[in-house]
């Protein structure tokens, strides 16, 4: 019968789970860190939170220095009589009076255009544009690559001068597309002109009046009409002729009516020795030409005029009173001190009456009374702990709530029913009254300077103070609580670092373990295996330097 073979046993050892023991240890070590780390977490949210009461705090100054600046500058309106050919407002310093004021020009920016093209890709030619602005010409150089009326836009536009080019299409007869270019600013002094040396095409032309080809709109008889001249007008327009009584040029007597877009209308007699070519005068420098042969009732023929000047460059001129004064821009700030005309169109006499602006003034007050009640609800909703409640980020915070106290205090002792204003006593809250204010401002206007003044001088110092960088109650407490972060989170990191250390420790002596085990089972097994046909004794053998022994 074969022996039984020998078990290996680890006594005091088996069972042992050392990945559950490292795990308990880390977890144990890692209470503190947690704690340290909950404390950052409420040190930061309340570092946010004086930052949003510091932001309160900065709204009730600015609504202060407004009301405070209302007491040297009062605010100011200004009002125009109907049909007034301009719109006033006061900005500020404007001595309160009825100004009677008359517009007589309004400011105008240049705007120039050439004659007509048949299309915006025609050639001008190369070469150079110059355009001069305040004194100094710019040349412009136009080679093959922007030799047309676009080419020639985006070259003035990438030129940065203070004008704009585009090329826009009229819709007249023949030659519909114009080269147009305004300056980006009204006034005189923005004036420009324009000049070219442009050859191998038609070069653009900003100064002289130009018509345009003729257009056959409906021709039946032989004889080519010719509309030429030296246009003497100042618009840019087709004009429109019919043949309203037809025959053989230089043989029939032929009548021809004409009509312009501006409604210039008339008839034009062809007589019955007419000798081809010969002009005859239509209307504003513009003649008619006829070749040989015949043209029927009815046929219509076209063409267009083009004057260079769209518009002029001039400033506004307003008088007010007396004087005339210039401006360069139809937004006047130079004729009524402290108030800006806005021109509209040119008439007048119109009044511009300057008043106090008592509803300016309320405004500001119902600023300064919601940004109070704002810093009020917030001071104290993050401050005052309440029961069975979470406490604030601010729970028990004396500095803010002691600033907060001696601002109502203060406050107490301006007659705030002069502004309009009431205190709810047991919450600090203000409200305020617009028409118990306008009716005070109405009543005694001296009463409702002096409670403005008080509210300044009550509250400003308290709100300064607590504003002041460093040493204010916001920047103090904030640098406090940023300085315990930093010392918490250097804590943590130590702490991380001490547990890291420990959890390589246990680690190692856990790996140390394991090999001693894997080293004695080793021995076990050969002691079972020398021993197999023995009887079945046991034999125990300690393990020297530990509590384990090997039983065979």
């Amino acid at each position: 019968m074969a022996a039984a073979t020998s078990g290996v046993t680890l006594q005091g050892f088996t069972g042992v789970n050392f990945s559950q023991i490292l795990d308990s240890v880390l977890a144990n070590a890692q209470v503190p860190i947690t704690n340290l780390q909950n404390e950052v977490t409420s040190e930061n949210t309340a570092i946010s939170t004086l930052g949003q009461l510091g932001s309160d705090f900065t709204s009730v100054q600015s609504a202060l220095n407004a009301i405070n600046l209302s007491l040297s500058i009062p605010p100011v309106a200004a009002t125009t009589s109907a049909g007034a050919p301009f719109t006033a407002q006061a900005t500020g310093g404007a001595l309160a009076g009825s100004y009677a004021v008359t517009v007589s020009q309004l400011a105008a920016a240049q705007s120039v255009a050439s004659q007509g093209y048949a299309n915006e890709t025609d050639s001008v030619g190369t070469g150079t544009i110059t355009i001069t602005t305040g004194g100094t010409a710019t040349p412009i150089t136009i080679d093959s690559s922007n030799d047309t009326l676009d080419g020639v836009a985006a070259a003035i536009n990438s030129a940065n001068l203070g004008v704009t080019a585009q090329v826009f299409n009229t819709g007249l007869a023949g030659a519909p597309y114009r080269l147009e270019v305004t300056s980006n600013s009204t006034g005189a002094a923005q004036s420009f002109t324009i000049s070219s040396s442009l050859t191998g095409g038609t070069a653009p032309d900003f100064v002289d009046s130009a018509v345009g080809p003729t257009s056959a709109d409906s021709i039946s008889g032989t004889s080519t009409p010719t509309v030429g001249g030296t246009y003497t007008g100042d618009l840019t327009q087709g004009y429109q002729f019919t043949v309203t009584s037809g025959g053989t040029l230089g043989s029939d007597q032929i009548t021809i009516a004409y009509n312009s877009d501006s409604g210039e209308s008339g008839t034009i007699t062809v007589p019955s020795d007419y000798a081809a070519g010969t002009p005859i005068d239509v209307a504003d420098g513009l003649t008619l030409s006829l070749s040989a042969g015949t043209l029927e009732t009815g046929d219509q023929f076209s063409a267009a005029a083009f004057d260079p000047t769209i518009s002029t460059a001039q400033d506004a001129k307003v008088q007010v009173g007396n004087q005339i004064v210039t401006s360069g821009s139809n937004a006047v700030t130079n004729a009524i001190p402290g108030v800006t005309l806005n021109l509209t169109s040119t008439g007048g006499p119109a009044t511009v009456a300057v008043a106090t602006d008592s509803n300016s003034l309320a405004n500001q007050i119902s600023t300064f009374v919601s940004a109070y009640n704002t810093l009020i609800s917030d001071v104290q909703s993050n401050t005052q702990a309440l029961p069975n409640q979470t406490p604030p980020p601010l729970a028990g915070d004396g500095g803010l709530r002691s600033t907060l106290f001696n601002m109502g205090l203060q406050l107490g002792n301006v007659n705030l029913s002069n502004l309009g204003i009431s205190i709810n006593q047991q919450t600090g809250q203000l409200s305020f009254s617009q028409s118990d204010f306008l009716q005070q401002e109405a009543l005694n206007p001296t009463a409702v300077t002096q409670a403005l003044s008080g509210v300044y001088s009550a509250l400003s110092p308290a709100v300064n103070d607590a504003l002041t960088a460093n040493t204010g109650v916001i920047a103090a407490e904030t640098n406090s609580l940023q300085n315990q972060v930093t010392q918490n989170q250097q804590q943590i990191a130590n702490l991380n670092s001490q547990l890291q250390l420990e959890q390589t420790q246990l680690t190692a002596e856990y790996a140390q373990i394991q090999a001693v085990v894997e080293q004695y089972q080793n021995i076990a097994q050969l002691f079972a295996s020398s021993s197999s046909g023995s009887s079945g004794s046991t034999t125990s053998t300690s393990i020297p330097g530990s509590n384990l022994s090997i039983s065979t």
